[in-house]
């Protein structure tokens, strides 16, 4: 009988196992509610609802109703033809788009990157949240739990650090942040929130479509353990840095040396460190 329970329990773990590895979930599961931001205090521009876009000319609801009413025009309003009708629906997908979609770029922070692995991994900016106890900010700080070297520049344990990252009032994820957990892998991505809407700290409202003045894109980047992946984004040339042996196979069938990877790292991280804005 006892091995019997055992071998239920196990089973029912293994299973419990199985699922939460098949499982995808998405964090923040949904955009900001429309209430917790300005937009609704605005005076924002017509939606436009019922009128078409044909591959960048506006068509007014007026005029799509015309076209409408005849073959040509109809054919003129078609998906085949480069339209687009503006519809609640589209809108909508639009906001989501805007905050949640990454296009992918989840993989390319978290698996190349390394974002997550370097010291300002998601514990410490979920740490640093918390730390907020449901208050907004439009700087998220963050403070080192132990020395960090970054090429020329070492950062004691207790600096705080400046991310810029906005939280909105009463949330868990910063502003253009989505966190993606798929077969039981966590991966991070950014959308267009994160450089496209602030956040108002009196208020906690979100401000849609505004600069985020102050995001540190150059620490965040340094921070990552393989930030050196991204040097095509700086001043950094390979072909400068001393060698440390390895060879390639260049574009012109020569034989080149790879720079040393340690000080690739340094020097790319340098060169983001240069952008700090605080």
């Amino acid at each position: 009988m006892r091995l019997r329970v055992v071998i239920i329990l196990v089973a029912l773990l293994g299973l419990a196992g199985f699922l939460g590895y098949q499982m995808e979930l998405a964090l923040p599961a949904k955009p900001p509610d429309l209430n917790a931001t300005y937009t609704p205090l605005t005076h924002s521009a017509p939606r436009g609802i019922g009128s078409y876009d044909v591959l960048g000319q506006v068509i007014s609801k007026a005029e799509a109703e015309q076209l409408l009413q005849t073959e040509a025009g109809r054919e003129h309003l078609s998906p085949e033809n480069g339209a687009v009708e503006i519809t609640e629906d589209l809108l909508e997908l639009g906001r989501r788009t805007f905050y949640q979609e990454t296009f992918g770029n989840d993989v390319l922070f978290t698996d190349v990157v390394g974002i997550l692995d370097g010291p300002l991994g998601i514990s410490k900016l979920a740490k640093s949240i918390l730390a907020l106890k449901g208050q907004p900010t439009s700087n998220l700080q963050v403070t080192l739990d132990e020395e960090v070297k970054l090429g020329n520049r070492t950062f004691p344990a207790g600096t705080m650090i400046n991310t810029g990252l906005d939280v909105a009032e009463g949330s868990l994820v910063p502003l253009g942040l989505v966190n993606h957990f798929d077969h039981g892998k966590l991966r991070v991505g950014i959308t267009c929130a994160l450089c496209h809407a602030t956040v108002n700290e009196q208020t906690g409202r979100v401000i849609e479509g505004a600069t985020n003045t102050d995001i540190n894109l150059g620490m965040l980047l340094a921070m990552a353990a393989n930030s050196a992946v991204l040097f095509r984004q700086t001043d950094v040339k390979p072909t400068e840095i001393p060698a440390d042996g390895q060879t390639y196979l260049n574009s012109e069938g020569e034989m080149a040396q790879l720079p040393d990877p340690q000080l690739m790292e340094d020097t790319v991280d340098e060169a983001f460190l240069s952008l700090i804005i605080r």
